[in-house]
């Protein structure tokens, strides 16, 4: 009997020690764990989460960059997520998230799929979450790994600060703003002096990012900090160009913020007796007031701009962006690095089916001009009318709150699509674009409504083809055409990682498609849906339309479109 136990602790020690594996640093020695595919394949891979990359951003370093994580004694435990940075919304509809929010956010999850070893040179599929700029995190159980790791990449998810943390600005150097951008900034910086120790190769780093971490992608694309850390980039349904990444009104948005902390507090106040304020304030009194002003759903939050999001700084040493976006890449001023860009079909769908959908549209009746977007730059109410009727009739010749259908495709084509078509248009002047529609309606992007006049497919529904999350954990229960276009998804995206080329030689998975990238006067695209086929100039039914009116009617320069 002893012999046998004697056997079996010896079987379990070495279970133990397989399933898990300790890498090590310059800041410390990291213990992560072996993980399993959640398919029949049952293929394993390799996660070390929360690791720490920057300093907490507490006290001083609230509302000011961040700086590189300290080293650590003795081995860190990174075999699970415990924090995430404040939230201005569950969105995620996180159970505990009370306990998990917290300051000290700053960290990251590599996840690679063969044991760690500096000889593996893997590429490297790095990704900012979306979620308004005031929500979400790269957690495993939102960000799952699995699928994308039969790919043989590594993959890096990171967590940023969100909300008046990383975006609330001063407009000056007080407060400068875009911390969310610069702790991004600097996960990639830990990336290029880390990855190698767990088998990547920092010369091949892809950014990708879907919605808000989308638009992320595209300022890193136009900021000079952020040159030489990636060499590729994919974004998934939002752009620098997309009218709710841009924050307008930075100065409001702190001082009011700042009475809502504290009613006494004056609007002539100096931005430096803001901070002081701000940081003998709790983050989550902070927290709780930002959380209070008006968010997303309405006309004015998406097509006009979120409360917090990106600002162009002053020029300082560590200014993240200083230009204008559409100036920056009408001009070329980025990264010319080969991009792969998107949309989803219908891009606001889910829309239709909020509370205050009727009356938002009923709203545009009343008043067209509420159509006009903020950056066509129209001050004088009569040419603001004019431009709103002619928005009107780029989708209808009778009342939008009839055609419910081409109300959302208003919805979709302002706050995201005609904003992603023209970023691809103006950037394939400088650098390879390849541009998609994904179109399929499959039962892994959930139930959407379906309306007369708009497409199926949703905000973020691509997503769940790419990750597993708590609500969409077996891949293989789904139908096989499910199954079939996340393997063409999957592969599109890491081709494009692995040799710039997302469809680089042909494949019947990909049926023997070559896809070819935008020409400034040959806009060609791929379609991906129950099949994927090559189509020609997106939503071509209505965006010429938008980009006549704007160059009839907008004011020059533009900031986004």
């Amino acid at each position: 009997m002893f012999v046998i136990l004697f056997v079996f602790q010896i079987l379990l020690t070495i279970f133990v020690e397989a399933q898990n594996i300790v890498v090590e640093i310059p800041n410390g020695a990291i213990q992560g764990r072996k993980e399993y595919s959640l398919r029949k394949t049952k293929t394993s891979f390799y996660a070390f989460q929360q690791i720490p990359y920057g300093k907490p951003p507490i006290g001083n370093l609230r509302f000011a960059d961040p700086e590189p994580a300290e080293k650590w004694d003795g081995i860190l435990d990174a075999t699970k997520n415990t924090k995430i940075c404040y939230q201005q919304s569950n969105m995620y509809n996180v159970p505990n998230l009370v306990e998990l929010e917290n300051e000290d956010c700053l960290y990251l999850n590599v996840y690679t799929p063969r044991e760690p070893s500096q000889n593996n040179a893997l590429p490297v599929m790095f990704f900012f979450f979306g979620g308004g700029f005031v929500n979400g995190a790269g957690n495993f159980d939102f960000f799952g790994p699995h699928y994308l790791m039969e790919h043989d990449v590594i993959v890096v998810t990171i967590n940023y600060r969100v909300g008046p943390f990383g975006f609330l600005t001063t407009g000056d150097t007080t407060i400068a703003g875009n911390y969310g951008l610069k702790d991004q900034l600097l996960a990639l910086k830990w990336v290029r002096d880390n990855i190698k120790y767990f088998g990547g190769d920092a010369s091949k780093v892809t950014i990708f990012g879907q919605s808000a971490g989308a638009a992320s992608v595209t300022f890193h694309l136009m900021s000079k900090q952020s040159e030489g850390l990636f060499r590729a980039a994919i974004a998934q349904s939002g752009s620098i160009l997309c009218p709710w990444a841009y924050q307008r009104e930075y100065r409001d948005m702190a001082y009011k913020l700042a009475s809502g902390l504290d009613p006494s507090f004056k609007n002539t106040s100096s931005p430096q007796e803001l901070l002081d304020l701000l940081r003998g304030k709790s983050a989550a009194e902070i927290n709780t007031v930002a959380s209070s002003f008006k968010q997303a759903i309405g006309n004015e939050q998406v097509v006009q701009g979120f409360w917090f999001a990106p600002a162009i700084e002053p020029e300082h040493e560590n200014a993240f962006i200083t230009e204008y976006q559409y100036d920056a890449i009408s001009k070329g001023h980025m990264n010319k690095v080969p991009l792969m860009i998107g949309i989803c079909s219908e891009e606001s769908i889910a829309r239709a089916s909020a509370d205050n959908f009727l009356s938002i549209v009923r709203q545009y009746e009343h008043d067209v001009s509420t159509l006009v977007n903020r950056n066509m730059h129209l001050s004088d109410p009569v040419l603001k009318k004019q431009a709103g009727e002619a928005i009107r009739d780029i989708y209808t010749d009778g009342l939008l709150q009839n055609n419910p259908g081409k109300a959302v495709r208003y919805f979709s084509d302002t706050s995201f699509t005609r904003g992603i078509i023209h970023h691809a248009q103006l950037q394939s002047q400088f650098s390879d674009v390849y541009f998609y529609q994904f179109s399929y309606h499959g039962q892994i992007g959930g139930n959407r409504p379906n309306l007369p006049g708009a497409y199926r497919v949703g905000h973020a529904e691509d997503n769940h083809y790419l990750w597993v999350s708590s609500n969409h954990s077996y891949l293989d229960r789904y139908p096989e055409l499910d199954i079939k276009t996340s393997d063409r998804y999957r592969t599109l995206f890491t081709n494009f990682a692995k040799y710039l080329n997302p469809t680089p030689e042909p494949s019947e998975l990909l049926d023997n498609i070559t896809w070819p990238t935008v020409k400034p006067d040959d806009f060609q695209y791929l379609d991906i849906n129950e099949t994927i086929t090559l189509q020609r100039n997106p939503k071509n039914d209505v965006y010429p339309k938008w980009v006549n009116l704007y160059e009839e009617m907008a004011v020059k320069p533009y900031d986004t479109f």
